[in-house]
This record gives structure tokens, sequence and C-alpha cells, in this order.
């Protein structure tokens, strides 16, 4: 077991469809942003323990997100200088973390976990919208692309396209996209086309946009635009129930432990986010004095580290939280967090990383920007 792609000339230059099997569309693709991606894995894997390779390229055509996770972990601290051994057996519970990394006197366990923050009735309903997406998008058109201005799923049942792809393809014949271009460079858009169709099971409104005269001879994804999603609140909570899931997996541990979480969840959009499940939320303070000055935000009693029941998950020695993918891996930031309260206390200048602490009572602030530093890859690497 060698390598973690396959061996053969490849010459697929399609896009990745939506419900494509990341791995196998990563195994398969000619394009040239997929080739270094593939090579800088492919160099990664190489370094992973020989026995362990064959069940990590299983995991990986089977849950491409997780096992994409744990491998840019074990090159991570492989970089930093850590000696990893997988699955360590642990002196006190029968399930074992995914590393224990060492360096000098310094040993301590690391749990990786992807969170989504989707539920499986979520999951479902988004395969379904992909399948959606993926049908479209064998619409026939080369002047336009679309923007999905509203979809609306109907019943359980998954849409048939084939009848819209043909009255949408028919409603384009009757534009002109020179017209339509001149149209939208003077900023008329009152009268702008829009093409809607309606059956038992979808209604969808689109809006032809024209394609650049030097681009339609490429073959391009006939949809443009997707709808915005909207929600209500961010991802705190499901970065706090992974936090606990994991953090309570183990019981007590005879060396310090951080759980390392990579952010999928489109709510959780940054380091504001995170501080707010690791410290608790922010709120507003008011002074009952109308003459006061001590209006201030301040940290609610709800984060992982402490309630209002008081220090939890003392077992905990930190939390790692990023948002990497194998597009972004160096500009991807990372957030780390010393717990303040862990019985199993680590020195954290010698991790290796940035990160966040509480000192004297005020939280110091680190943002990790440099992973591409620590990986050596620079970020402009699919350029």
């Amino acid at each position: 077991m060698n390598s973690l792609f396959d061996s053969f000339e490849r010459t697929c230059l399609e896009f990745a469809k939506h419900n494509d099997n990341t791995y196998e569309y990563y195994n398969n693709s000619a394009r040239t942003d997929m080739s270094k991606v593939r090579d800088t894995l492919e160099r990664w894997f190489y370094n992973y323990p020989e026995e362990e390779k064959k069940e990590l390229k299983s995991r990986f055509k089977k849950d491409f997100d997780s096992s994409f996770y744990e491998l840019f972990l074990h090159e991570l601290f492989c970089k930093l200088g850590y000696d990893i051994t997988i699955h360590p057996d642990l002196p006190s519970s029968p399930k074992k973390p995914d590393f224990l990394i060492s360096k000098d006197n310094l040993e301590l366990y690391i749990e990786a976990k992807v969170v989504k923050g989707k539920t499986m009735e979520q999951e479902a309903f988004e395969r379904k919208r992909n399948e959606f997406y993926d049908n479209l998008n064998k619409l026939n058109t080369k002047d336009f692309f679309l923007n999905i201005e509203d979809v609306c799923f109907l019943t359980r049942k998954q849409p048939s396209t084939k009848e819209m792809i043909k009255y949408i393809e028919e409603e384009l014949k009757k534009i002109d996209p020179e017209i339509l271009r001149e149209e939208l460079e003077k900023n008329v858009i009152e009268n702008l086309p829009k093409i809607e169709y309606k059956n038992r099971d979808v209604h969808v409104i689109v809006s032809p946009m024209p394609v650049s005269p030097s681009t339609r001879e490429e073959k391009i994804c006939p949809i443009g635009i997707y709808p915005a999603e909207t929600f209500w609140g961010g991802g705190e909570e499901s970065l706090k129930e992974s936090i606990e899931k994991k953090a309570k997996r183990y019981g007590k541990l005879d060396k310090p432990f951080i759980v390392c979480l990579n952010s999928l969840d489109i709510r959780t959009s940054g380091k504001i986010d995170v501080d707010n499940a690791i410290w608790g939320t922010v709120a507003f303070s008011w002074s009952t004095n109308p003459e006061s000055k001590d209006e201030k935000w301040i940290r609610q009693l709800d984060g992982v580290f402490c309630d209002k029941k008081g220090m939890r998950l003392k077992n905990l020695t930190g939390v790692f939280v990023s948002k990497v993918c194998p597009h972004n891996i160096p500009v991807a930031n990372y957030w780390l967090y010393e717990h303040p309260f862990s019985e199993n206390k680590m020195d954290f200048d010698k991790l290796g990383l940035k990160f966040n602490y509480i000192k004297e009572g005020k939280i110091i602030d680190n943002i990790g920007d440099d992973i591409g530093d620590i990986l050596e890859i620079p970020k402009d690497w699919l350029t």
C-alpha cells in the first residue's frame, strides 16, 4: 500500500457534481488544481505509518472529510517535530484516541472530529437538493449561466428535471444575450427576464445572466449563482456538543488531552463563533444607575470550560478548532484554546502553535495563521 490515489492517465476535466464521491472525484480529475491537491495529500500519506495506510485509504473512500482531517493533523504535528502513535492504548479505557504525540518531555493525546452541524434529516434533504442541482446542470446553453433566485421543494419526492430543462432551454432561445448584456451595463434591471417553472414536486425561479463572448466556447456549469442559505444563530452549539462528547469519551486520562475540531458547519463563520463556544457568549451588561458609565460587553457562563454550575470538562487540556479543506490548506486559520481549569495541564508554549489563554482574568487572543508556513505550502500554490 504505497499510495493514497491510483496511478493512471487522467483525462476528466469535468467540475465536481454535488453528490459525487469526493475521493473518486479527486482520484479521477485531470484538472490542474486537483492534481496539485492530490500530490500534496500523496506526500502526506507517504509519511503516515505503513501499517495504518490500508485502513486510512479505505476510510478516505467512505468519509473523505474525516480522513482528510486526520491526515492533515498527522502531517501538522509531524512538521512540528512530534513522534506520533496512531490509536494508542489507554491505561483506563478500551477505547483509543486518534493520536499520541510526543516530543522531548511532552506527551499528549489528540482526538479529531469533523463538525458539520447537520441532522440526518438535513443531510438527506441536502442530498436531494444536490441531485436536483446536478440534474439542472445538464442544461445545454453556451450563452447564459443561471442565477437560481428561488427553489422550493413541494413534496418529498425527488423532482424530475427532464421537462424543466427542456422548458428553460426553450425560454433561453427567446432571449438575446447581447441585448441582455447591454441592459445590465445600463443598470436597467426592472425588466430583466425571469424564467419560472413549477410541477407537482418543485417550484423554481431562475434569471439568465449572459456569458461573456470570450468564454462562450468554454465548458461552463449552467448554474452560476445558487440561492443564499439563511439560518438563525451561529454554530456554537454544534461545537460545544462535539467538544463535550469527545471530552467525556475516555474518562480520566494520564496525559494531557486536546480535542481537535474541523468545523465545516457554514454557521460557524470564524473566531467570534468559536470564542462564544469556548469562553461563553457575549452579552451587554446594563447598569441600573442611569449616570453610570459601567455598561460593557461581558462573557456569559455558558462556555465549554465553565458554566453556571462551575468548572467543566477538567480532564480536557485544550481545544483546537480549524476550518480547513483541501483547497485552502495554506491560508486556513486555526484557534487553539488552553483550558484554564484543566487537571491535565501542560506548557502550551512548548506545543509550537499560537494559542488563546486566560491571564490575570483577561482573555489573551491569538489567531493561528501560520499553517502554510508550518506545512511549507505557499499561499498561491494552486495558481
